[in-house]
């Protein structure tokens, strides 16, 4: 059994504007990051990524599938310090246009393991919230 979780929004600037800030999977819109350190080619499928977020919090994240086509990138949780409650957790970045206007509609997908984690997986969903208001500000036209 998992939980699922999605959130998304539309940001006012281009699929490709969007996407760039995406792919490099380095998370500079984000305010709770800190730092992010890639351990090999950022957009190598199997790549692994340390990701120090401003609390301390230190989580190790690996590429699983980039899509150019589809415009989306999925990954998961490898290691977390601290720990994290749940066994797995997988999350899915997709951009599509919004043709009539030239914005873009952004959803993150996560499935996590049920774990008796629905503490974590709610803060999961303001934190993902957050990231995507940050990922509009620092985007919009």
């Amino acid at each position: 059994m998992s939980s699922h979780n999605v959130e998304s929004c539309v940001i006012n600037a281009s699929l490709e504007k969007v996407w760039n800030a995406l792919r490099s999977q380095d998370f500079k819109f984000w305010s709770l990051v800190k730092s992010v350190e890639h351990a090999a080619s950022p957009s190598e499928v199997g790549s692994v990524r340390n990701v120090t977020f401003k609390d301390g919090t230190v989580q190790q994240y690996r590429l699983l599938e980039l899509s150019e086509i589809k415009h989306s990138l999925t990954y998961e949780i490898v290691d977390s310090e601290p720990a994290v409650v749940f066994l797995s957790a997988q999350h899915t970045l997709q951009v599509s246009p919004v043709t009539a206007n030239n914005t873009s509609f952004v959803q993150w997908i996560s499935d996590y393991s049920y774990d008796g984690a629905e503490a974590a997986v709610l803060d999961a969903k303001y934190k993902k919230l957050e990231a995507l208001a940050d990922l509009a500000k620092a985007l919009e036209n």
